[in-house]
């Protein structure tokens, strides 16, 4: 059977790239597992105190709040989201595979750089297997979910690394990982920006059947500062649809991220520990391969804002599901929930931000998409968290992450109920 699947691949292009960008989805996200799970809990072996470990994250989540913007505009005037992707994994291999070495300037400079780096890479390769062709857009939830496989299986396994070899083989394995990365993303073409210039091209070739040599330099010229306009990020915020879902990101990840930045402190809360923690991450990410391998089928189904609507529900529940918890067991529950929630967030809106947006800003417009709900909402999300629970208690945070959660299930409702409304006017 497995003898049978090979030969599949290699007599189908389609499919041989589709298995290069699981694998390279695989050990991307097992890069993440092993230095993004880990790394407050390294500070704290440090010991580094709260507010030092919380200044840090802050870094982090600000520089992942630059990065974006800049490294997706890069792809798109450079037209190769393959060279800024190499570019980055060796940079952040430099930069965190000596981490065990670092005094504390040189620490906090690592972290800001990982944090520039990291946020933009998730869109940049979710926009190379995008636009690579209809086929691997379609299958897109198939490759991230091996992604999700490989953060679910390394970050269980490096945890007993950590404990059996200490934290300097930990972080020298990270730079195994993203040279294996490297290696896989070097064989696969970037055809990502082919259709864009094959538009081009075409557009060359007809006019040069309709016109004169001097005709077609003053065409050339014409086009010039159109092309130019093509690629200015303010259409992006111009565009209503693509300010639509900035809005319902922030609404769901503020809370989310809050959740997130101080999981720990909320299971240890309800007598949880380490242990508890490494589980619920497991199953956080293991809980999304069986949504990603089923999004082709749900994205050609349902419509996109009913997909928003459905995840924002799920994401209200685990927020409630967390405010309600007695015991570390609820969070395993909370863990499972991610597939619903996130998983089928994450695939709508990509393929949402992939229709909206402009051909020559779709990585820009991705990475601003992702640095809305990891950037922005993080940087809002944790600072809120923290104060809300010195000032007033975890309960009142759950509170407002609730009514946050429940505004973006509201508007979602509208929106559902609006356009099928629009649909029975129509018929």
């Amino acid at each position: 059977m497995l003898n049978n699947l090979i030969r599949k691949i290699k007599a189908n292009d389609s499919y041989k790239i589709i298995a290069e960008f699981s694998f390279l989805q695989f050990f991307f996200w097992s890069t993440w597992a092993i230095y993004g799970a880990y790394l407050v809990y390294y500070l704290t072996d440090l010991g580094y105190s709260n507010m030092r470990i919380g200044t840090l994250m802050s870094i982090r989540t600000f520089m992942g709040l630059i990065g974006p913007p800049i490294v997706g505009y890069l792809c798109d005037r450079l037209e190769s989201r393959k060279i800024v992707f190499l570019i980055s994994m060796f940079l952040m291999a430099v930069f965190v595979t000596p981490l065990t070495f670092y005094g504390d300037f040189m620490l906090a400079i690592s972290i800001g750089v990982v944090g520039f780096l990291w946020e933009p890479q998730q869109s940049v390769l979710d926009s190379w297997i995008l636009e690579t062709s209809a086929h691997t857009a379609h299958n897109y939830g198939f490759m991230r979910a091996w992604g999700s496989i490989g953060f679910a299986i390394i970050v269980t396994v490096f945890g007993q690394i950590i404990e059996r070899f200490g934290w300097r083989i930990h972080f020298l394995s990270y730079g195994v990982v993203v040279f294996i990365v490297i290696l896989i993303a070097l064989s696969i073409k970037d055809k990502s920006y082919s259709g864009l210039n094959q538009k081009d091209d075409n557009s060359i070739k007809n006019s040069q059947k309709e016109s004169e040599a001097k005709k077609l330099n003053l065409e050339a010229a014409k086009e010039t500062p159109a092309e130019v306009n093509e690629k200015n990020i303010l259409r992006l915020f111009k565009n209503p649809d693509y300010i639509f879902i900035l809005l319902i990101t922030l609404l769901i990840f503020i809370p989310n991220q809050m959740l997130f930045v101080y999981l720990a402190p909320i299971i240890k809360s309800v007598g949880g520990n380490s242990t508890d923690l490494g589980y619920t991450l497991f199953f956080n990410a293991l809980s999304e391969a069986p949504i990603f391998f089923v999004a082709k089928y749900f994205l050609e189904k349902y419509k996109t804002n009913s997909l928003l609507l459905f995840s924002a529900f799920f994401y209200l529940i685990r927020f409630i599901i967390a405010a309600l918890a007695s015991s570390p067991v609820y969070f395993l529950f909370f863990g499972m929930l991610q597939s619903l929630s996130f998983g089928v967030f994450l695939v709508t809106v990509r393929y949402y931000v992939k229709l909206v947006a402009p051909a020559a800003l779709k990585t820009t417009a991705q990475s601003i998409a992702m640095m809305s709900a990891f950037g922005a909402a993080g940087i809002i999300g944790s600072l809120l968290g923290g104060y809300l629970i010195d000032n007033f208690g975890m309960s009142v945070m759950f509170k407002v992450g609730i009514v946050l959660a429940s505004a973006a299930v509201l508007i979602l409702a509208l929106v559902v109920f609006r356009d099928n409304k629009g649909l029975e006017n129509r018929a």
